[in-house]
């Protein structure tokens, strides 16, 4: 059973594609957190997947969060660099920290940075994100010498998706793991943090020729030795990988969706009309109310094509014992296991 976090909504940047810090409520404090954790590992959840906006806004409480419950997890920060400067130390330098660092990346590390020498001034809140986080990346790897989880995840878009093999190589590089996702846009005005589909035309695969480059992209990427977390995901057809055509059948991910202010989701992309109803303080006692209205609200969603749930399923339905690896120390068939990670709360 996995879990997803909004640990906080509170965001450092103001993006020009996004609206995430709007506000849902007062949202909880480090002690409610550490409640909510306990309630996450009583209904036995095995890896926890945090996301911000930016959780690294709670500072050292974030820590003292994860350490509360010692559920295998992931933590997603955008690596802004005031943030990253401030923490990185104690998250990082101290055997008590958290030993992961996730982020995005939609763009090669060299490529970035010859784009940033050559035309700063327009450079987008998209390279601004990549290249601080490969900045992250590479601080982590050159400073500090304990075993850290690292993950740089792809959203790939008719933007940049012949740049896919080169990240792939530059993440392999620098022995960090890469995950890959596809566009996602708002399909139904329930997909509450994606603009619609008219407005990422430009992100869109829209015809059948872009289709098949993409395709062959997919294959150079198949055939490199890497460390792609989701790699077997990429043998799903392109039309379903770029029309947001898969389905979780009503189980996202087993575990609960919980918000910053404690209310629960269908999931990460969606609200649903009535797992909200529902807080992460009703669980255990309301589990099975809470389950049938997380299927019902996924029930009735039009699909999508995350990489998160679509890994649940696949390994659950194959090898879940080897599935929770996947997730808590990037395990893969296709990767050496000399090579997963070395987690303190394996």
């Amino acid at each position: 059973m996995n879990a997803l976090t909004y640990i906080t909504r509170k965001c450092p940047r103001k993006c020009d594609y996004c609206d995430l810090s709007k506000n849902i409520g007062r949202e909880l404090d480090t002690k409610q957190w550490v409640e909510a954790f306990s309630r996450l590992k009583d209904i036995g959840v095995e890896f926890n997947l945090i996301l911000g906006n930016e959780a690294w806004l709670l500072g050292e409480s974030l820590v003292t969060i994860i350490n509360s419950a010692k559920i295998p997890y992931a933590v997603y920060t955008t690596c802004h660099p005031m943030l990253f400067q401030m923490y990185a130390k104690t998250y990082f330098g101290d055997e008590e920290g958290i030993d992961n660092l996730s982020c995005g990346i939609d763009y090669s590390y060299k490529w970035l940075i010859e784009f940033e020498k050559q035309r700063t001034r327009y450079m987008t809140d998209i390279h601004r994100k990549s290249l601080d986080a490969w900045r992250g990346i590479v601080q982590v790897k050159a400073t500090f010498m304990r075993d850290i989880d690292i993950q740089g995840t792809v959203t790939v878009g008719r933007h940049n998706f012949k740049q896919l093999p080169h990240i792939v190589r530059d993440l392999y590089n620098l022995e960090a793991f890469c995950g890959i996702n596809f566009i996602h846009w708002n399909k139904d005005g329930k997909y509450d943090f994606f603009p619609t589909k008219d407005e990422l035309r430009k992100f869109t695969f829209n015809d059948k020729t872009v289709k098949k480059e993409l395709q062959k992209v997919l294959n150079a990427v198949k055939a490199m030795p890497n460390t792609v977390q989701n790699i077997e995901m990429l043998d799903v057809s392109v039309d379903v990988l770029t029309n947001l055509t898969w389905h979780c059948q009503g189980d996202p991910y087993g575990g609960p969706t919980v918000d910053a202010n404690g209310s629960l989701r269908c999931c990460g992309y969606r609200k649903g009309e009535r797992t909200p109803k529902f807080s992460i303080f009703d669980l255990p006692s309301k589990l099975s109310d809470w389950k049938e209205a997380v299927y019902l609200d996924a029930k009735e969603c039009p699909g999508c094509i995350w990489s998160y749930p679509w890994m649940y399923k696949y390994w659950r339905d194959r090898n879940p014992e080897f599935g929770k690896k996947i997730f808590s120390v990037h395990a893969g068939k296709h990767i050496p296991k000399s090579n997963w990670s070395r987690r303190k709360f394996e």
